[in-house]
């Protein structure tokens, strides 16, 4: 009775993430499945950004080449960037290559911002969403009990999320309190609507504006992926968000 009382008021709390322990009974056995693998590809890119750094070094390869096949190079850009954010693949290193790319290509540093800017916004977008979805749908055990427990800023503010989704969110990607791949994940367990969760996006416009431009002001680029320590950006963006 003592356990059933602790458990009944432990919901009361938090009532917008109390729809969870239903969910997850009902999960099929297919997503289930499915959610163990992504957690298995997250765990294999945290341990190649702090050892091997296949990833990273990936990533040099595909700008490299996206610098010589600009066309076709713009919307692999994007489909990649968006595949990375919902792998949990932090983004410095691709923001501030396509900023030195787009930017060069452009033959001015702000039509380059701006056509690197956009591009990263619409592939950071699709990605935040497809992030969004997993962690409502595949994840949520995990997000829940990890993510969650990790950030208790979420629980605090979790009343008022229903209400007022769309502001908390905005600023939650307008301030670095939380990784960016981590509110993509942990917004999927609030009551937060899709709808409000994907007009929050534009708080990403600045920070993918200043990191296309310090891009763009590279000389070449090797400078632009190290720009603002962008290696110790990937690796650090990604130990503090699993440590």
């Amino acid at each position: 009775m003592v356990t059933n009382s602790v458990t009944q008021s432990a919901n009361d709390d938090y009532p917008l993430l109390q729809s969870y322990h239903h969910s997850s009974e009902s999960l099929p056995s297919k997503k289930k499945v499915l959610g163990i693998a992504i957690l298995a590809v997250f765990t294999v890119i945290i341990t190649d950004s702090i050892t091997s750094k296949h990833i990273q070094s990936t990533f040099q390869s595909f700008l490299e080449w996206t610098a010589n096949n600009l066309l076709v190079g713009f919307f692999a850009y994007i489909a990649v960037y968006a595949l990375a954010t919902i792998l949990f693949v932090p983004g410095s290193i691709l923001t501030l290559g396509g900023g030195f790319i787009f930017g060069h290509a452009a033959g001015s540093l702000w039509v380059g911002v701006l056509i690197g800017s956009g591009a990263v916004f619409i592939g950071a977008s699709l990605g935040a969403i497809g992030s969004f979805l997993v962690g409502r749908y595949l994840v949520r055990d995990w997000v829940e009990n990890f993510l969650v427990q990790k950030y208790p800023l979420v629980r605090a503010l979790d009343g008022a999320i229903e209400q007022k989704g769309f502001h908390i969110f905005l600023l939650f990607r307008l301030s670095p309190i939380i990784p960016f791949n981590a509110i993509d994940y942990i917004a999927g367990v609030t009551a937060i609507s899709l709808q409000d969760y994907t007009r929050a996006l534009f708080g990403i416009l600045p920070g993918a504006v200043v990191y296309c431009f310090i891009g763009a002001s590279a000389g070449n680029l090797a400078d632009g992926q190290n720009a603002a320590n962008g290696d110790r950006v990937f690796t650090i963006a990604s130990i503090g968000t699993f440590s």
